[in-house]
């Protein structure tokens, strides 16, 4: 898993957090406690800084990048990035969810509990207000978020924290993100 230094800047990895061994982590990124990102994800903090909160999820081939200097990127605690999205400078509050294959554009901000649909394109500069459910190219409001949606959003994003607590019951030598990727897979058929 490389983990870079670029221009003199190293990520910062809790010791709380996952890694998969086969992401990729660039320059100036912070994932705070209990986060997990999973394989095939690039996370760019090469031109400002990417921040990932406390219990967020950032699944399987999720692209971050901070690719100019007014564009970072900072997810907010128990998040959910979903497979194959892209993102390119945002601010989210708590409890967002940005489904698979969504690409959000620099300068957006995502207020707590939004819910985007997948296959959704955010322009740039787009302010989403709290508590809405989006999707569309480009997004637009198609209802707003219950009580109930933001209860499963927090469930869903612990959920996912708890399961490499899991693997590290069963693997105690491991490095909090330093699991080989053959070992974590077996972990996770041997649960289902």
């Amino acid at each position: 898993m490389p983990i870079l230094e670029y221009k003199s800047m190293s990520p910062l990895i809790s010791e709380q957090a996952y890694v998969s061994p086969n992401a990729t982590i660039i320059g100036d990124v912070m994932v705070k406690d209990h986060a997990v990102i999973w394989p095939g994800c690039v996370i760019r903090g090469d031109f400002s800084t990417v921040t990932i909160g406390e219990y967020s999820t950032v699944f399987d081939g999720v692209v971050l990048h901070a690719r100019t200097k007014n564009s970072p990127v900072n997810i907010g605690n128990h998040c959910i990035l979903e497979t194959g999205s892209c993102i390119y400078g945002l601010f989210t509050e708590d409890y967002v969810t940005i489904s698979k294959n969504t690409v959000v554009f620099e300068g957006t901000t995502i207020g707590e509990g939004v819910i985007i649909l997948p296959d959704s394109m955010v322009p740039s500069g787009m302010n989403i207000p709290a508590r809405t459910v989006m999707q569309g190219d480009p997004v637009i409001t198609i209802r707003e978020v219950s009580r109930a949606d933001i209860e499963r959003q927090k469930e869903r994003a612990e959920h996912y924290s708890d399961l490499f607590d899991k693997i590290k019951q069963n693997f105690p030598n491991i490095q909090p993100y330093m699991a080989n990727q053959a070992d974590f897979f077996k972990f996770l058929l041997e649960k289902e």
